[in-house]
């Protein structure tokens, strides 16, 4: 390790950054954004304003037109120096005499320091070094630390900051105290964006001498969307969560391609209801979510498209609720977006189709006793839910209400998942397009949008190339 990597306090004094190339002005870029005075020595005096105002950022900048060869060095804390030509081993033979840390860039042989990449969270930050000798490698690993650092982590480390010397005053074990905040319902309120929540119950159990709250021994439980099956599909934030969940409740809709990016050692429950079998109930989940949450870990509840979208999500939150159990909403991306946009197929078009309406009918007693009058109009799309096996009577419903019987259907079975098929045809065929489309969860789509979708297209495509034949 040649680099050793430092943090430095680039407000201390100013930087002089040499060069007007692109390198320089993104070093500048750079620079000011990290609050640093830069005196900038560009070398000649035609800089245009829009390239200064395009770097602005709350630091300070100096431009000075000055020779960079002959300009005093001496009060600056480092010198960058992106010249791109002889002037760059100029510059670093001054800064070396004086002692002052130089970085050329592209030029580790001519620098004493090198930029990392950076992930900024305001004051997380993460630095990432491969010796100056792979900047491509380094740019490709701080995109998946991004993918996986929360967004608000540095709002965490600033909470934490503001109280560290009241937590120091107060608390027995402040290290065993901060562990909690991190780990516990206050880093989770964090991380979620409720700042003003967090710090109130940080402040709480401070106050209580640290871990003395009731509340502070509960864990905290995560209503987590899944997305539709494509592992790919979940949010940032839902991966985070799962890497740092003691306990996953997930239901039969989550594959085990989502369930593989749960951390390794968290205890998997299946608290589903598979077709034809008996599940286990709407309050056993509840009962089970409350225990694993008084016991004091950190508990998800996967659910497959969105918990707020036909996941039951609405009625475990109030439960949880009752039982003063912090909550944490994870939207998911529902199987109605998801699907439709794997099949091309808008759910809404200009002047088409101008209203959508979701639907759920997992059986045929339930689509009877769906008022399709109010989805009869032919502006409005319609996606039923778990309506597989009430194929028929979601079509005599629709038909009975008023929606003609050549509409555009599709049949979305199994989306995004690696054996997705859409089947596309007429509302009266309904039941034999959800036949063909075979088993597993699926989406009825009936609109006029089914035109516009990536099946129907291939599907005339073929009826067209017959007839040629």
């Amino acid at each position: 390790m040649r680099f050793l990597p430092v943090f430095m306090d680039v407000t201390s004094g100013p930087i002089a950054l040499v060069g007007a190339s692109e390198h320089a002005v993104n070093k500048l870029r750079l620079l000011l954004a990290a609050h640093a005075t830069v005196r900038w020595f560009p070398g000649h005096i035609d800089v245009a304003d829009e390239v200064v105002q395009a770097a602005a950022g709350p630091g300070k900048l100096e431009v000075d037109f000055h020779d960079p060869l002959s300009a005093p060095l001496v009060d600056a804390i480092a010198v960058v120096s992106a010249t791109g030509d002889g002037r760059d081993e100029t510059i670093s033979a001054r800064a070396r005499e004086v002692g002052i840390p130089v970085n050329v860039v592209d030029r580790t042989d001519l620098s004493t320091f090198v930029f990392p990449a950076i992930v900024d969270r305001g004051e997380v930050v993460v630095a990432i070094g491969t010796g100056g000798h792979a900047p491509v490698l380094a740019r490709r690993l701080r995109e998946s630390i991004e993918a996986i650092l929360p967004a608000r982590i540095g709002d965490l480390a600033a909470l934490m900051g503001r109280y560290r010397r009241r937590v120091a005053a107060a608390v027995q074990s402040p290290r065993q105290f901060w562990q909690k905040v991190v780990d516990g319902p206050i880093g989770a309120a964090v991380l979620a964006g409720r700042l003003v929540r967090a710090e109130a119950d940080l402040v709480r159990s401070i106050d209580n001498g640290g871990g003395r709250d009731p509340r502070s021994a509960t864990g905290t439980v995560f209503l987590v969307g899944a997305g539709p099956g494509d592992p790919d599909l979940l949010t940032l934030r839902a991966h985070q969560i799962l890497q740092d969940a003691d306990v996953v409740f997930h239901d039969e809709l989550v594959t085990e391609a989502v369930l593989d990016r749960v951390r390794r050692d968290a205890k998997r429950v299946f608290v589903g209801r598979r077709r034809g079998e008996p599940g286990i109930g709407q309050d056993e989940i509840n009962k089970r979510l409350i225990e694993a949450a008084k016991a004091g870990r950190k508990v998800v509840r996967l659910k497959g498209g969105d918990a707020f979208v036909f996941g039951r999500g609405g009625e475990e939150l109030e439960r949880l609720r009752e039982q003063h159990i912090p909550v944490v909403i994870v939207p998911g991306i529902t199987a109605a977006l998801g699907c439709a946009a794997e099949a091309e197929l808008p759910l809404t078009y200009r002047n088409e189709a101008t209203r959508l309406s979701f639907v759920t009918a997992h059986r045929a007693d339930e689509a009877a006793g769906v008022d399709w009058s109010k989805v009869s109009d032919k502006e409005t799309t319609v996606v039923v839910y778990m309506g597989l096996a009430s194929a028929a009577a979601v079509r005599d419903g629709l038909i009975e209400a008023g929606r003609d019987p050549a509409t555009p259907a599709a049949v979305l079975a199994r989306g995004t998942r690696p054996n997705s098929r859409a089947v596309v045809g007429r509302l009266d065929d309904l039941p034999k397009l959800a036949a063909a489309a075979g088993e597993g969860p699926a989406l009825l789509v009936i609109g006029e949008v089914v035109a516009h979708s990536k099946p129907w297209r291939e599907t005339l495509e073929f009826l067209n190339a017959q007839v040629a034949a």
